[in-house]
Order: C-alpha cells, then structure tokens, then sequence
C-alpha cells in the first residue's frame, strides 16, 4: 500500500499544475485582450483620420431648380402620398451629381408672399 504521504503529494501536484496551467490561461487571454484592443483602437483611429480627410473635401454647392419641380408637387398635394415621381428624382439625381442643365431665358425667384 502507498504511503498517505506520497498520495498528498501527488493530489498537491495535480491540484498545482491545474491551478498554473488556469491562471497561465487567464494571463495568456487578458494579453490577447489587451492586443486586440489595441489593434481595433489603431483601426478606429484611422478610420477617423480617413473620414475626416474625406469629410474636408465634400464641396457643399447650393443650386436651386424651381419650375419643373414645383409643378410636380403642386399637382400632389395630399402630403402623405407625396413621393418623387422619376422626372422629379432625375432633377434631384442631376443637382446631385452636378449636371443641372442651364434654365432658358432670365429666372428670378419670385419674392416669398404671406398670402398664397
């Protein structure tokens, strides 16, 4: 029979290696925390640098078209079913990528009046 020392002492061993081996594992998994952390904070970093630069060169244009437009919306009135028919969406597609043709003639834009 085995002395009830020698059987505490390999318990003791097992139990030690067990609990080296956890708190190996425990350290090993806060350092590939820490790295990931620090690899997604240099990614959000440069995502921002690159959102800023592209912010800073949008090129903000005022163009306003009138005629075409307010005539289409004169015609649908119930608001709730206002939508952009497609002649209306082109016209906003062009002022969007910049390809307003010229209107014919002199247009002002009228005065805005309280009474309709």
């Amino acid at each position: 029979m085995l002395n009830p020392y020698v059987i505490l002492a390999l318990v003791l061993m097992v139990v030690g290696a067990g609990g080296s081996g956890y708190l190996k594992g425990r350290l090993d998994q806060k350092n590939a925390t820490i790295a990931a952390q620090t690899k997604q904070r240099t990614l959000n970093e440069a995502i921002e640098r690159g959102v800023a630069e592209g912010v800073s060169q949008i090129k903000v244009q005022h163009t306003t078209v009138r005629q075409k437009l307010e005539t289409i919306v004169r015609e649908n009135t119930h608001y709730v079913d206002c939508r952009h028919d497609p002649a209306a969406l082109g016209l906003l597609n062009d002022l969007l990528t910049g390809e307003v043709t010229k209107p014919v003639g002199d247009r002002v834009v009228p005065k805005a009046d309280a009474a309709p």
